[in-house]
């Protein structure tokens, strides 16, 4: 199985009012997320949910989702992956043959295509175990890790961050091209925002 993991529990300081619920191609930022991840193949997806996100609950769910909602709030993303990456092993018990996406919820313009292709990636190449997209030159998200990683990562140094670990384990990566810049489109700010609403349609 391929499983999605979608850290969902920041409070959108940069952009000043909620991000995750901004309208993005007739869905919410949210959505088209999970979308993606749909389309793409994963075959269950865990959304992450800060204390302050609760309202979004109704959408993940909508969109076909499971919910994790965190206790309190985490220092870092790592934390927060940490957190949906236990409730997956506690409620579907994932084995070394499956593997995780690691997709961050400010990433609207995720193509499902994408994410098809990682996992055809990932499938046809057994000798690594982490592809990452890049376009460019440039790496983006999402990114594939086997299980496996979902136990590395939690025995990992801590205070390190996710970056650190994926560049620990260079030797396992393979760079997957795609000519998508929405790999590199994340959601920070109210100018990224305008500039993501200029992008052609959806190229699911």
């Amino acid at each position: 199985m391929i499983f999605g993991v979608v850290p969902a529990g920041g409070k959108s300081k940069r952009m000043g009012r909620p991000k995750l619920s901004l309208p993005f191609r007739n869905r919410t930022v949210l959505e088209c997320v999970l979308n993606a991840l749909r389309l793409g193949g994963c075959d269950a997806t865990v959304v992450v949910l800060g204390t302050q996100a609760a309202g979004l609950e109704p959408l993940a769910r909508q969109a076909g989702a499971h919910i994790c909602m965190l206790p309190e709030d985490t220092a870092d993303m790592r934390a927060t992956v940490e957190i949906g990456l236990c409730w997956l092993r506690r409620e579907f018990g994932p084995n070394d043959k499956d593997a995780w996406l690691l997709a961050p919820a400010d990433f609207p313009a995720l193509e499902s295509s994408v994410v098809a292709a990682l996992r055809c990636a990932y499938l046809a190449n057994p000798g690594y175990s982490i592809i990452i997209p890049s376009c460019g030159g440039l790496r983006g998200h999402p990114v594939l890790l086997s299980w496996r990683h979902a136990e590395g990562l939690q025995e990992y140094t801590p205070g390190q961050g996710l970056n650190t670990y994926l560049r620990l384990h260079s030797d396992q990566t393979l760079e997957l091209a795609v000519e998508k810049p929405s790999i590199l489109a994340d959601l920070d700010t109210q100018q990224d925002y305008e500039r993501l609403l200029k992008l052609s349609p959806p190229w699911h």
